[in-house]
Parts: C-alpha cells; sequence; structure tokens
C-alpha cells in the first residue's frame, strides 16, 4: 500500500517534470554541448574544446555586455529589494492600516499591468519632444537636463533600469509589509517604550524580523 501511495505521488508531478525537463533542462544542456563544438547549423557539430570560450573572454564586447548586464541586474534585483524594504518600513511606522492597504494596492498595482501597456507608457515619458520629463526641466529652467533618454548612451541603460526598479519594487514592498504583520507588535512598543529612534527599530527588529 505504500508503495502505490508512492507510486501515485511521483504520478502526480511527473508532468511537471516533464515540461521542466523538455523546455528547460535539455536545452539548457545541449546548449552547454553546443558550446565546445564548432557548428553552422546545418553541418555536423564538430568538437573544438574551449576555443569559444577562449575566443569569448578575449573580446572586448563580451566583457561589455557583461558590465551591462551587471547594472541591470542591480535595478532588477537589489534596488528593488532596498526601495520595497525602505518603503515598507515607513509606512508600516508612519501609516494606519487603511492607509497602508491603500498605497500596497497602488505600488503592486505596476506588476500586475501588461509590459506591452508599460512599455507605452515608459516609451511617452521619455519622449524628448513631448514627454512630461522633459516637459518638466524646461518648465522649471533645466533645459540643458532634457534629453533623448532612451537614445543617450550615458543614460539608456539607467533609464530602462529605472523603470525594471519601478515595477518590481511594489512586488518587494508586498512582500516585506506582510512580513512586518506577522511580526510582534510588543517587540515595536518595547523599543517606543526605551526611546528607540526608527533607524535603531529598523536595523534591530524590522530588518532582522
Amino acid at each position: 500500500m505504500l508503495n502505490l501511495s508512492g507510486w501515485r505521488n511521483f504520478l502526480y508531478v511527473l508532468p511537471a517534470v516533464l515540461v521542466y525537463a523538455v523546455f528547460l533542462l535539455f536545452p539548457l544542456l545541449a546548449s552547454l554541448g553546443i558550446s565546445f563544438t564548432e557548428w553552422d547549423g546545418t553541418s555536423l557539430p564538430v568538437f573544438s574544446g574551449v576555443s569559444n570560450y577562449l575566443r569569448m573572454f578575449s573580446d572586448p564586447v563580451f566583457w561589455i555586455a557583461l558590465g551591462n548586464n551587471a547594472i541591470l541586474m542591480l535595478f532588477y534585483t537589489l534596488l528593488p529589494i532596498g526601495v520595497g524594504l525602505l518603503l515598507c518600513s515607513f509606512l508600516y511606522d508612519t501609516r494606519n492600516n487603511s492607509e497602508r492597504s491603500v498605497l500596497r494596492i497602488l505600488f503592486f498595482l505596476p506588476y500586475i499591468m501588461p509590459m506591452a501597456v508599460l512599455g507605452v507608457v515608459w516609451r511617452w515619458l521619455y519622449n524628448p519632444a513631448f514627454g512630461p520629463i522633459d516637459q518638466i526641466l524646461r518648465a522649471i529652467g533645466l533645459p540643458q537636463l532634457a534629453l533623448s533618454w532612451l537614445g543617450d548612451f550615458t543614460w539608456a541603460l539607467p533609464a530602462v533600469g529605472l523603470v525594471a526598479t519601478w515595477y518590481f519594487f511594489g512586488f518587494c514592498l508586498v512582500l516585506f509589509m506582510a512580513g512586518l504583520q506577522r511580526m510582534d507588535p510588543s517587540l515595536l512598543e518595547a523599543a517606543d517604550l526605551d526611546g528607540s529612534s526608527r533607524r535603531q527599530k529598523f536595523m534591530r527588529i524590522t530588518l532582522p524580523g
């Protein structure tokens, strides 16, 4: 009976395992194997050892691309987590439950919107001719800061990364607020009685929790 139950459980997860193996694991392993060959896509692949990797590491474009990816990873991971954590702590300290609920929905809203819609909106915001960002800069007397954000070699990458941070930090905020709601309120009350500052409460209670 125990063996039958084990086989039944295995059959339950088998479809997911097959999908993972066919569409993720097999292409990954196949790509790894092809990387050690010379192959034009039509003839038979010829084993070439690590020559492809040596050529890749000696290509300066590879290191530029790697640096750009590292910058984007900063905007996609560390900044959303940091902004979400700090904003969550601020809202938890300064807003009541109803206000936090409304703000949480507003901040999370971009995460559930279609990416195509967000792309159109941010392309309009960054438009150098009629986008509101450049129009505001010109209106306040800073026309030298009005740029073609997505066409500038210096600012294109941060401009795209900023959109990613704006998109993901709401998701991080919701996760952190869910964690704070499970925190024992008596810890913060005791810290208030001891005269702890917001920074001290954040570093010693909120962040470890």
